[in-house]
């Protein structure tokens, strides 16, 4: 979140890539799953990301994925983000 939204107006070195940006943390983890995502978690994410206003999401997961285009949730994200006008990255 530093490196991207950090804004120090006295001393602009130690700015983020986007100074004063906000940042939305959702949870999307299933406590009884290990903390596992599940598409209803990243469905969930993905509408409060539209609520609040975000343009830009983040998913990093720290995990290999075989299929990361395909499936439900995958299209969920394709139809609302290109709707929504937001971006989506994914690590």
């Amino acid at each position: 979140a530093g490196i991207i939204a950090a804004n120090f107006p006295e001393q602009p070195e130690l700015n983020g890539v986007a100074p004063g940006a906000q940042v939305l943390a959702c949870k999307i983890g299933d406590g009884r799953l290990g903390s596992a995502e599940t598409g209803t978690g990243l469905v969930r994410a993905l509408i409060a990301a539209h609520e609040y206003g975000c343009d830009l999401i983040n998913l990093s997961y720290g995990e290999s994925y075989y299929q990361p285009d395909a499936g439900r949730v995958a299209q969920t994200f394709s139809d609302a983000t290109r709707k929504w006008g937001m971006t989506v990255f994914t690590s």
